[in-house]
């Protein structure tokens, strides 16, 4: 049964869990473990290393709540003030660290959530001059838990994670503990509680650690904190705080972890971004990183304040950039993965914390990331070992509103930067190809097929990928593309496979050919075709006028299918009349164009009114031109 202690104390502000603990067994001149079996945060019968699980810094679970709150007489908002639990609303992974731990299993360390109070302010442990704090010390703090926090508002000074004296790191003989050496009674909260020898946990005394104070000022004049990252501090502390609403923070919160990861894995890439700032700290603990043993733990935020806070920096600065896309794009994964010697191994460590935080960034981020990192988003089931992605989101438009082969007009107003060393040809059918990639997600094959492509995605994007990367601008395409969304979304949005579809097995009927002709005046020919041939052939060409596609990939109609003759010219036929009617050069071909461009527009509004295939062709046999002379 828990009685109330002999003694309490008040939690002083932003105190953590731990270092209340600490400085309470400190007043009672017991061991921590004592206070924490006396106060409820630890069973009689459990091993020292279970009871002092980190997991209580995050939040007391209801019983144990209710007797800590009874032993030491705090209210339950004070209790929880020593936990994280009051800043998880606003940064993310304390939340996922809290579905970790409530499914029954271990706080994860490399989720930018340090396992103990890994850094500290000197300053801060040795008190503000007021008698308790002066006989126990100053508050361990809830903040120095977050690896964004590097520097110390108010004392103006970078937190640090060293014992001056020992040079061990505070949380290297505290991983998965709430308080280092809880069984030892005697220790002062500040004093390091590092071993000077190795040996079994039980036989140590207070003689055999380290017992340096950590609130005693280091030797020399303390190192001022840049005002660059004394702004970044403070900017960071806002977020923290319950004046910044919990979505804000919580968004910006994910987007820096995501960004910082980037910059972390190409490093030096982004260090021009923090000009005027010593970030020799940040080159050696990011160097010392590039052992393949720690290519899993590229995204972790490094303990060392003073590198964390370079990292930091570049990071928010690629975010507050006007154009964050751009910004990012020197540190993508799309440009960095395979050009840089990278070990792939550290893309996909940031691309599995993407996948996992991604409805967690702001919209901003999510945008610039579509277009950036969607190569490492794929799905399964894509065919594709390379290509299978998510659809982007956001989009104005449907895979449906792209035409096959985009409009000669749209590609030389947004794509003339490409067409040194590329076809026109294949820039518009890889720029359809890409838009419905976009819009639809899998693979370039599956985006080909969508739009009635048979060319199985070979070496689509590759010319342009190359030129872009020789330019030094590898998002210079998926920007050309974003201008020609604009062109997609104007009104009025034609649903083109919708029109494709209705004209899958369609052919110009005889009487509507038959007046199209008889508007002609009599032309000599390059070489006779018969009608039916010239028919099916011009059937080609209004296909690709209705549909925006090309006349390679126009389906045959069934009955040149079922005509051995006309399966055989059917061909040739679309191709020699096609190329006649574009050059428009040839007499007969110059008075025929227009007349059938006038009928595939006629045919285009009836489709898009969604007449059925029936209605059309009665419809159009009806309306076609009916003035000039007769063609015999």
């Amino acid at each position: 049964m828990i009685t109330p202690l002999p003694r309490s104390l008040d939690p002083l502000p932003g105190e953590l869990l731990a270092g209340y603990v600490m400085r309470l067994a400190h007043r009672l001149g017991v061991a921590p473990d004592t206070v924490l079996r006396r106060t409820g945060l630890a069973d009689y019968m459990a091993n020292t290393q279970a009871i002092t699980r980190t997991a209580l810094s995050l939040e007391l679970p209801a019983q144990q709540m209710r007797d800590f709150q009874s032993a030491t007489r705090l209210t339950a908002a004070e209790a929880t003030a020593l936990t994280l639990l009051p800043l998880a609303p606003r940064y993310p992974p304390i939340v996922h660290s809290l579905d970790v731990v409530r499914a029954g299993k271990r706080i994860p360390s490399l989720d930018w959530l340090f396992p103990a109070a890994a850094r500290y302010c000197p300053d801060c442990l040795a008190g503000d001059g007021t008698t308790p704090q002066t006989d126990h010390g100053g508050p361990w703090k809830t903040e120095w838990r977050l690896p964004v926090v590097f520097a110390c508002s108010h004392h103006q000074r970078f937190l640090e994670h060293l014992c001056p004296t020992c040079q061990r790191s505070l949380t290297d003989h505290a991983v998965g503990q709430l308080i280092p050496r809880p069984t030892i009674a005697g220790l002062h909260p500040a004093q390091c509680r590092a071993p000077l020898a190795h040996g079994a946990r039980r036989t140590q005394r207070a003689a055999q650690l380290c017992g340096a104070r950590l609130d005693h000022q280091l030797p020399g004049p303390p190192e001022l904190l840049p005002r660059q990252l004394a702004d970044l501090q403070a900017k960071i502390t806002t977020m923290l705080s319950p004046g910044t609403p919990a979505t804000t923070a919580s968004q910006y919160f994910t987007d820096l972890q995501m960004t910082s990861g980037l910059v972390m894995i190409t490093w030096p890439k982004a260090r021009p971004t923090v000009p005027g700032l010593n970030a020799d700290r940040a080159d050696q603990v990011l160097a010392d990183r590039q052992d393949p043993a720690h290519s899993q733990h590229v995204s972790t935020p490094p303990q060392d304040a003073r590198a964390c806070a370079s990292i930091l920096l570049a990071a928010d600065t690629i975010l507050s950039a006007d154009d964050l896309r751009a910004s990012l794009a020197p540190i993508a994964p799309v440009e960095n993965r395979t050009r840089s010697g990278i070990d792939p191994k550290r893309h996909r460590s940031w691309d599995t914390a993407f996948r996992r935080n991604q409805d967690d960034c702001s919209e901003r981020f999510q945008r610039a990331a579509e277009h950036l990192v969607s190569t490492h988003r794929k799905r399964r089931g894509t065919r594709s070992t390379g290509g299978g992605r998510l659809p982007h989101r956001g989009l104005d438009y449907g895979p449906q509103h792209v035409p096959a082969f985009l409009p000669l007009k749209w590609a030389e107003r947004h794509l003339g930067a490409f067409t040194a060393g590329i076809s026109m040809p294949v820039l518009r059918r890889t720029s359809a190809v890409f838009l419905v990639r976009r819009a639809l997600g899998g693979s370039v094959v599956d985006a080909a097929e969508f739009l009635g492509l048979s060319i199985a995605g070979q070496g689509l994007g590759t010319p342009i990928t190359r030129w872009a990367r020789r330019q030094g601008t590898p998002d210079a395409y998926d920007r050309a593309l974003d201008t020609i969304t604009a062109e997609l979304t104007s009104p009025p949005m034609v649903d083109y496979r919708h029109r494709r579809e209705h004209l899958a097995d369609w052919a110009m009927p005889p009487d509507a050919w038959r007046k199209i002709a008889e508007q002609l005046e009599r032309q000599p020919s390059p070489r006779y075709i018969s009608e039916n041939r010239a028919r099916l052939a011009a059937t080609a060409y209004v296909w690709t006028q209705v549909t925006c596609g090309e006349t390679q990939f126009a389906p045959q109609p069934s009955e040149s299918r079922n005509n051995a003759e006309l399966d055989t010219a059917w061909s040739q036929d679309r191709f020699s009349i096609g190329q006649w009617l574009r050059q428009n050069k040839v007499p007969l071909y110059q008075q025929m164009k227009p007349l059938l461009d006038t009928y595939a527009e006629q045919l285009s509004h009836d489709i898009d009114t969604k007449h059925s295939t029936g209605q059309l062709t009665r419809s159009l046999a009806n309306r076609v031109l009916t003035t000039g002379r007769a063609w015999s």
